[in-house]
Order: structure tokens, then sequence, then C-alpha cells
């Protein structure tokens, strides 16, 4: 693998645009490819085993498009395959739950909750790293089953919205001082959760960046060229609705985005 090689951004659908904001931030001047499964979004109900088989056909394509290394932009994924990803794949892979879990740690906090998928839940991972290495801190883990497909639709054409928002944020401890948004969809909704949250809201896409940069470094595969890189967006789905938004919140106008079938 080669220095000028692309990095690879995977994710069910919009929600890996969060961590790709950052990634093109701190590197500009690396190539990305990124690929959206919009066509089997939400991981967030789906098995270990399908989840698996989703992100492996990504990582596959990912490889053949000449990746030095790729990034799990999902959490859901990053806990059902991550370890199985980098088990099976000879480039480095870097997921995203340690990120969010080491601004836990490092902020002081006694108590926290953590906004998530229901896969995301329903595993423990958060509050099991969380534990690992401080028993002390509270944490409090709320599923969200709507959430996730909400926002790839098109959160302000969802009526119900804030409603559905209110519903999860009731089940928030009231003595959190901070909020993990442990899908990398809920940064795309960051300032209506603010408003129904007092404490520091935690959106780990920065920290997960920086891990790619060490990763990169260590492996003396950092790009070199002085130019600003490409960033290729590849979807499984419609790719329309998914131009707009990711638009809308790279603010960047007349993105690339090709349809693929995996």
């Amino acid at each position: 693998m080669v220095k000028s090689c692309s990095i690879g951004v995977l994710d069910s659908g919009l929600g890996g645009v969060s961590v790709l904001k950052s990634l093109i931030k701190l590197m500009p001047n690396e190539d990305i490819i990124y690929v959206g499964d919009t066509k089997n979004i939400p991981y967030g109900g789906r098995t270990k085993e399908e989840i698996r088989k989703l992100a492996l056909r990504i990582v596959e394509f990912l490889i053949l498009n000449k990746c030095k290394m790729i990034v799990v932009a999902c959490n859901t994924a990053s806990i059902a395959a991550l370890d199985y990803l980098q088990e099976n794949c000879n480039i480095p892979i870097v997921g995203i739950i340690d990120a969010g879990v080491e601004i836990v740690l490092e902020g002081g906090y006694k108590e926290v909750s953590i906004l998530c998928t229901p896969f995301t839940a329903k595993s423990g991972d958060h509050k099991k790293k969380i534990h690992k290495k401080d028993k002390k801190i509270k944490v409090n883990v709320v599923g969200c089953e709507l959430l996730c497909p909400m926002i790839e639709k098109g959160w302000e054409t969802i009526k119900n919205r804030d409603d559905i928002l209110d519903e999860y944020m009731s089940h928030v401890s009231k003595d959190s001082e901070a909020l993990l948004l442990a899908c990398t969809h809920y940064p795309f909704i960051k300032d209506e959760i603010g408003k129904k949250f007092s404490g520091e809201i935690i959106v780990p896409s920065d920290e997960c960046v920086r891990e790619v940069y060490r990763t990169l470094r260590e492996n003396n595969l950092l790009n070199e060229k002085k130019k600003k890189g490409t960033v290729e967006f590849y979807v499984t789905g419609e790719v329309d609705s998914f131009k707009e938004k990711a638009e809308k919140f790279l603010k960047q106008k007349n993105i690339n985005v090709y349809k693929i079938d995996l």
C-alpha cells in the first residue's frame, strides 16, 4: 500500500458524513472514498451476522478501489463488525466506539448518558468499555429506534419529529453532565438535541479522525501531496436525497454521488 492511496469511509447511510467532515478538516490533502449503504439502512435493527456481511461487502469494494485504510464511521457497524473486519483484512481499519469512550473518560464526569441505536444499546459496549477503566462513572444508555431513519429520510420532513425526540430525551438522566451522541447520524440534529439537554454534548468524530491520523502516521501512510484531496461518494440506494443532505451538512455544492450494487 502506498501513501497516495485513498482513505475509505463506510456507514449505513448519511451518518458517516459527520466523520468525513472532520476528516477533511484535519487532513485536507487526503483522497477519500465514502460509501453509504443507503439501501440497507438502518443497521440498528439488524443482527450481528447481517451487519458483518454488509460491512464486509463495502470493505471489499474499498480495498478493490485501492484504499490504504478504512474508517468504520458507524457505531452499530463498529460494534458488530470491527473485530471481524480487522481479522479478515490486511489494511488498517478503525471504528468510532473507542473515540467516544475516550472523551467520556477524559471529561471527569460522574454521570453521562448515551444516545444510540437499539443494537448499540443492547450490546452495552460503551458502558463496558467505560467501566473497564472507571467503574465510578454512572452510564445511562438510551436506544433510539426511529432517529436514524428519520434523519436519513429528511429530519425536517417529519411532522412529529419534536414529539419523538422529546420521548427519547425523557429517558436521559437529569443528572447527566454529558450526552454522548453514539450514532454518527445524530450530529445532523445536534442543535435540536441541544435544546433539550443542558449539559455538554459529545460528538466523537474529531477524536475518531485523530485516531485515523495516528494510524496513518504509525504506518507511514500519510499522503505527502500539497494539493487538496478529492472525495468520491458512493451509495447503494437513492442518489439525489443523499446528495442534497450531504451537500447541506458539508456546506458544499455539486458533490458527485454514484450508485453502486454490492
